[in-house]
């Protein structure tokens, strides 16, 4: 019998959709800390709250935003996200103090939060059953894709234009828009119910307890590596070797490009802990390089050992989190899965900015290798123990 097919328009648009809000918000992510402080003359901490407030708000939205998202339809969401995604973006370029510039983050990062719930659903809407790890596999490669090339085009970007980065990005959420009017959404595969479902909430809505134990190792891997996200361009001018930290996330990108394939196979073949642990130490190894750097070769060596650690296993955890779900709240255990990983992502700049008052870049980095031996720990304590394989 042949196998349902995976790489329709549909998908590839969906996939776009993914790879092209997240360029955006990766895009920022890395830059927006060096702006708020040279910009506005603000702290580190100051900084870190830009970065967080984004992430936090994108975090209230997910929320509530799946019950939302299957009571008033998946496209009408999407659509209406996306234009408050660009029109925020927009808004980037005219805030003119602080205060404001915070406003802008927040509605944007809302905007963000929405906007990936009802992209995931249709997601998993247009993936055949039969072909859905392989089909999940792909859709999050291109949201790792954009975690690599992202920070790439902010930092290349803020260094040579004066942050005319806003334009740019701008034009990555214009492509948001155009694909999901293009976008044509399947009849949801659910049960037939009497009357139509109301806006109300519970707990049971919002988070799949199966789900909760991989997704916190997640949040502790996210909370480290969003130290990587903020503060790397201000590292590498720290100790000399700012031209860098454009050319991190290049070969960052590359390493995970080329390595995906053959962890995504091992996956299946070896099971999750025969791969998972083998790239938390390479993980761990390489923000000891990044810590202890004091030439550019040092700093992209750790760029390709952190790509392929943390990229490998933030995929498998994403997959384990699916797995471990029941077949009727896979939807939700992807949504609980990026709750608390946008939390630490969101928490984590605004500690490391509070951090950085006390200590060195390299000190901090110094300190997040340690922080990473801990996330072993959680793993094997919440998951690693009870695997099968």
């Amino acid at each position: 019998m042949e196998r349902p097919k995976l790489w329709t328009k549909n998908f590839l648009m969906i996939c776009g959709i993914n790879f092209f809000t997240h360029l955006v918000f990766y895009s920022l992510l890395a830059t927006v800390t060096q702006y708020v402080t040279g910009h506005f003359g603000r702290s580190q901490s100051e900084a870190g709250l830009a970065v967080g407030i984004y992430v936090i708000m994108a975090l209230v939205a997910r929320l509530f935003a799946g019950k939302i998202v299957d009571v008033l339809g998946r496209k009408k969401i999407l659509i209406i996200s996306a234009v408050l995604f660009f029109v925020a973006v927009l808004a980037h370029q005219v805030a003119t103090t602080f205060a404001l510039f915070l406003m802008v983050r927040a509605i944007h990062g809302f905007a963000f939060g929405f906007l990936m719930t009802a992209a995931n659903a249709i997601m998993a809407d247009i993936v055949p059953d039969e072909r859905r790890g392989e089909g999940t596999g792909y859709y999050a490669t291109a949201m790792n894709l954009a975690m690599a090339t992202g920070p790439f085009i902010g930092l290349f970007m803020l260094r040579a234009a004066t942050f005319d980065l806003f334009i740019w990005v701008l034009v990555f959420a214009a492509f948001c828009n155009l694909l999901g009017i293009f976008l044509k959404v399947p009849t949801p595969n659910t049960p037939q119910v009497s009357q139509k479902p109301k806006l109300t909430f519970s707990i049971s809505d919002m988070f799949e307890k199966r789900a909760l134990p991989i997704a916190i190792c997640m949040f502790t891997l996210a909370l480290g590596y969003s130290s990587l996200l903020s503060f790397l361009g201000s590292y590498t001018e720290d100790i000399g070797h700012g031209e860098v930290a454009t050319y991190f996330f290049v070969v960052y990108a590359i390493a995970l490009v080329l390595t995906r394939p053959i962890t995504g196979r091992l996956f299946d073949r070896l099971g999750e802990n025969k791969l998972t642990y083998p790239m938390l130490i390479l993980l761990v190894i390489g923000y000891f390089t990044l810590s202890q750097a004091n030439s550019g070769w040092m700093i992209l060596a750790a760029s390709a050992l952190i790509g392929i650690g943390y990229g490998t296993v933030q995929s498998n955890y994403l997959a384990i989190a699916i797995k471990e779900a029941l077949k009727h709240r896979k939807a939700t255990a992807t949504s609980t899965f990026f709750i608390l990983m946008d939390l630490a992502i969101g928490v984590g700049p605004y500690l490391y900015g509070v951090l950085l008052a006390y200590m060195s870049y390299q000190s901090m980095y110094s300190w997040t290798v340690g922080w990473f031996i801990v996330a072993i720990g959680i793993y094997y304590l919440l998951h690693g123990k009870k695997a099968t394989i």
